[in-house]
């Protein structure tokens, strides 16, 4: 501790803590440190020394404060901490980019799938640093911490334990928010390193003084040290206070108290009773300005900043920062100047009168205004300033969106106030802005209320047809479809509405409509809308009505709607508009798995679910439902869970969770597991997908012995289902209803089924709905014949549980024809295939229907793949574990596997787990090892 500053004597544990922390992360097992402790008992010192251990580990360093003025814009805390590193890293500018409200307007639908958006840029940016080497994220200050930031926080600490990071936070014990409490209690849970800074005792306080002093202190001096209550920095302020006042002098080889203080040592010292005029007096008259405006603004100091706000010479405002440097008032991390103490930072502001505050911010927002790069921190002057002026306002006009991309609860704040003072009619341009503020704020009928007023008030022509989109969107996005489409309706007939935006808001109400059930209607106007941007040359109106048709014809003719898909598309070429509504990606990947064409549909959800990601849209974690989907047909079913994983790691704002949890109670089951043991529920499941939530539902009741219970509980969500479109969406589930019909001697029900299912396949003959057609008609007729065709059908499709399905349909039918030759070669084939998904309980249950039909398996059947150690990962994981070793990061393994980012990750929990190791690095070891050996 010999080098240790002041503030770090008494420290030495918690220091120790720190440094040990810091190398076991830099070993590449992550930790994370919550560090607690009242004001100026050492926290960002104890940070400080942290930091310094962490670089010199050679790990990329993150170092920054959260600042309490701007704990309203999104992701302010982490930017604060990235700010040294801005112009080292490429990846690290695109999200800076993203940070700033970059085109956020043109590729999210509204604040909250932009953060979304953010968040997986952030993540997947540390993914790729952290496959390069050790990072420590240190944040001070941490109850400052906007809540983006803090969700993020909570992303990278989850499985922290296998990465090389350490992630710590430094706040004050008191005054600390709901999102950093639930932050540090999921920290802790998840064994995080905990210091909770306490007073100094004596010893610590007499040892500190010394090492300020520069001598032992005498019994009078000890006496005033026992009334700083054990604070470094209250000690440090007294002590300082009272040598520039001559009231500690040195002799004799003690410091002493002298004069005043020594006649009166029991006194409170000044420094404490009023310890806001205290410091700003520490500070010369001369520089005080400068630096009570710098603490108002924040924690980091901008030279240039004080210079315009101040009117003053960078050179002069420089030469009072260098001072404050020297003095130890300010520090230099990285190349940016921050205030040491937070807590000196806050008294200095303080000491500055609030109405003089108000007019600092005032003047820095006017004096910034024209400066580039700044929307978000010259509007947060601004609004703190009170009135905006002609010049804020016009600088709001100017930079309204980009406000509103980045931080859109101040673009609203600010352009209300615009408003006010303005006195601008309804129809003026503000309330465009402010509309599309409050939708992308995530208000939408506080949108509609204004855009109604807007557009009464006398809109001019050139906002009124952006008025009325922005209308359009607000009711669609409060559910409220009637009132969309009546607005599209009235955007039509307007005489300011181009003919191709008219043919826009006609497709937009064509999807509406085939949402409202009104086919025909949508049909219309669907085919009006490619009709009209087509005579329009509007290709944006050319795809939406695209789109809207290829909606209509899910379920009823995949293969044309596959085409219109892509179409809509090679139309849209420069992206998808993010008020588009639906997810042409995710609808293609969707195609592509209803025509059994796996091979692309990979490819085509791959790319939804990085679309998603990007752009922060609501499909995501249906997206990963389709992929789910497409796992679990394939018999990939680790691979299948993972996809659950990830797109359960997140919001669901379309309510496909059930969908996710659904496949994952299937796969449990055939495993013959307890449903629902890894995952909980989301909430109920959508109408479209109810019909997966009972389909587990049977399956669960049948592996408890109940075939007629299982039947009641899927039968009637098919008979339910309303005509062949809504049939041939949940086909699959038909040959497991077959089943448990036959089982329940439900006979008549069981060739209603299969009957059902030939109208279908002969209407959409894919290779797997003939199987599915053929299977339920040999469960109906007792046949081998069928048996073997759905053998034949599922081979084509790729379907390997169905497939086994059709040699267990084929022994039953070899059996009753009294074949058991037959029977049994049926039988070990749907037996390898069982062993291969590892489907224990249809293994059990294809053994004992035919035992019950006088056929018996081999004494040894095939074997399982094993739970644990190298044999008992995938393909999939054996291929992550590899390029893992090899130091690719998450983000190019998934670029490579056509898989998202998460769902590597899921893949690399599962390979550590089943491998019994704890880190991306000792698999890398047990990798090298395992090559080396073989």
């Amino acid at each position: 501790m010999g080098s240790a500053r002041p503030a770090l004597v008494g420290r030495s544990a918690e220091l120790e803590q720190l440094r040990t922390a810091a190398r076991r992360a830099a070993a590449g097992r992550g930790r994370a440190v919550v560090i607690e402790g009242g004001i100026g008992l050492g926290k960002t010192a104890l940070l400080g020394e942290l930091a310094a251990e962490c670089a010199a580990l050679g790990m990329r360093t993150l170092h920054g404060t959260a600042e309490e003025v701007e704990q309203r814009l999104p992701f302010a805390a982490l930017s604060a901490c990235a700010r040294p590193l801005q112009g080292t890293d490429e990846d690290l500018a695109r999200v800076t980019a993203m940070l700033r409200g970059e085109h956020a307007l043109a590729y999210s639908m509204n604040a909250a799938h932009h953060e979304l958006a953010v968040t997986e840029a952030l993540l997947e940016l540390a993914d790729r640093w952290l496959s390069r080497g050790p990072v420590a994220l240190l944040l001070d200050d941490a109850q400052w911490a906007d809540p983006s930031s803090i969700v993020v926080l909570h992303r990278l600490a989850r499985g922290i334990e296998q990465v090389p990071l350490l992630l710590a936070t430094a706040a004050r014990a008191l005054a600390q928010g709901d999102a950093l409490e639930g932050l540090e209690r999921s920290l802790l849970a998840g064994g995080a390193l905990r210091l909770r800074l306490e007073p100094l005792p004596e010893a610590a306080t007499v040892a500190l003084a010394e090492r300020q002093l520069g001598a032992p202190p005498g019994p009078l001096l000890r006496r005033l040290l026992r009334r700083s209550t054990g604070n470094p920095m209250y000690l440090e302020t007294v002590l300082t206070a009272y040598l520039r006042d001559g009231l500690i002098t040195v002799a004799g080889g003690h410091a002493e108290l002298s004069g005043g203080a020594a006649a009166d040592p029991d006194a409170v010292p000044e420094p404490l009773v009023d310890l806001t005029r205290r410091q700003a007096e520490l500070v010369p008259r001369a520089y005080r300005e400068v630096l009570q405006t710098a603490a108002v603004f924040g924690s980091t100091v901008d030279v240039g900043q004080l210079a315009q706000v101040l009117d003053r010479p960078v050179m002069e405002i420089s030469e009072v920062l260098v001072d404050a440097l020297d003095s130890g008032m300010l520090a230099d991390h990285g190349g940016t100047l921050r205030f040491r103490q937070g807590v000196v930072r806050e008294l200095l502001a303080r000491s500055v009168p609030r109405a003089v505050q108000t007019a600092l911010h005032q003047r820095a927002g006017r004096a910034l205004s024209g400066g580039p790069g700044l929307s978000e921190r010259t509007g947060a002057h601004l609004l703190a300033g009170g009135e905006l002026g002609p010049d804020g306002v016009q600088w709001l006009t100017a930079h309204a969106d980009a406000l509103t991309g980045r931080a859109p609860d101040l673009a609203v704040k600010l352009l209300r106030r615009a408003v006010a003072e303005t006195g601008e009619g309804a129809g003026g341009p503000l309330y465009a802005y402010l509309v599309r503020a409050l939708l992308w704020d995530g208000e939408p009928a506080q949108a509609e209320e204004t855009a109604r007023a807007a557009l009464g008030g006398g809109a001019g022509p050139d906002t009124e047809p952006d008025l009325r989109w922005l209308l359009v969107q607000a009711c669609y996005r409060q559910g409220r479809l009637p009132e969309a489409v009546a607005e599209t309706e009235r955007a039509v007939a307007s005489p300011c509405t181009s003919p191709g935006q008219a043919a826009r808001f006609r497709g937009i109400a064509a999807m509406c409509l085939h949402l409202l059930g009104r086919a025909e209607e949508a049909e219309a106007a669907a085919d009006r809308a490619v009709a009209e941007g087509e005579a329009a040359g509007d290709r944006a109106a050319v795809a939406i009505g695209c789109l809207a048709r290829a909606l209509g014809l899910i379920g009823d003719d995949m293969a044309g709607s596959l085409a219109l898909t892509d179409r809509g598309l090679a139309e849209l070429g420069h992206g998808i508009q993010p008020d588009l509504q639906i997810d042409p990606y995710v609808m293609r990947g969707v195609c592509l798995l209803e025509l059994d064409r796996f091979a692309e549909a990979e490819e085509a959800t791959a790319i939804a679910v990085r679309h998603n990601q990007r752009t922060g849209g609501m499909f995501l974690t249906t997206a990963h439902a389709v992929r789910a989907h497409l796992r679990f047909l394939q018999g990939r079913w680790d691979d299948a869970l993972a996809e659950v994983r990830s797109g359960l790691d997140g919001p669901d704002p379309v309510g496909h969770g059930a969908r996710l949890l659904a496949f994952a109670d299937l796969i449990a089951v055939h495993r013959g597991d307890t449903p629902g043991g890894e995952f909980t529920g989301p909430g109920p499941a959508v109408e479209g997908d109810r019909y997966l939530v009972d389909w587990a539902r049977c399956l669960a009741a049948e592996a408890q012995g109940d075939a007629g219970q299982a039947a009641a509980l899927l039968f009637p969500r098919w008979e339910r289902a309303a005509g062949p479109s809504a049939r041939r969406r949940m086909y699959r589930v038909g040959p497991d209803l077959a089943r448990v019909l036959a089982a329940a001697g439900d006979t008549g029900r069981l060739r209603a089924l299969a009957d059902d299912l030939d109208t279908l396949a002969a209407a959409h003959g894919t290779a797997g709905l003939t199987g599915c057609a053929a299977l339920c008609r040999a469960a109906a007729d007792g046949t081998a014949e069928p048996a073997l065709a759905a053998v034949t059908a599922f081979q084509e499709a790729g379907w390997p549980l169905y497939e086994a399905y059709a040699h267990e349909a084929a022994a039953l039918a070899a059996a009753a024809a009294g074949d058991a030759a037959a029977a049994r070669e049926r039988l070990a084939r749907a037996l390898d295939l069982y062993a291969r998904l590892d489907a224990g309980w249809d293994a059990a249950r294809a053994r004992s229907r035919l035992r019950e039909a006088g056929v018996r398996a081999g004494v040894r059947g095939p074997r399982g793949r094993p739970k644990h150690g190298w044999e008992a990962l995938t393909d999939t994981e054996r291929v992550v574990a590899d390029l893992v070793a090899q130091g690719m990061s998450n983000p190019d393994v998934a670029a490579q596997l056509y898989l998202s980012r998460r769902t590597v990750q899921s893949h690399v929990s599962s390979i550590l787990a089943k491998l019994a190791l704890t880190s991306r690095v000792e698999l890398a070891v047990a990798a090298a090892q395992r090559s080396t050996q073989g």
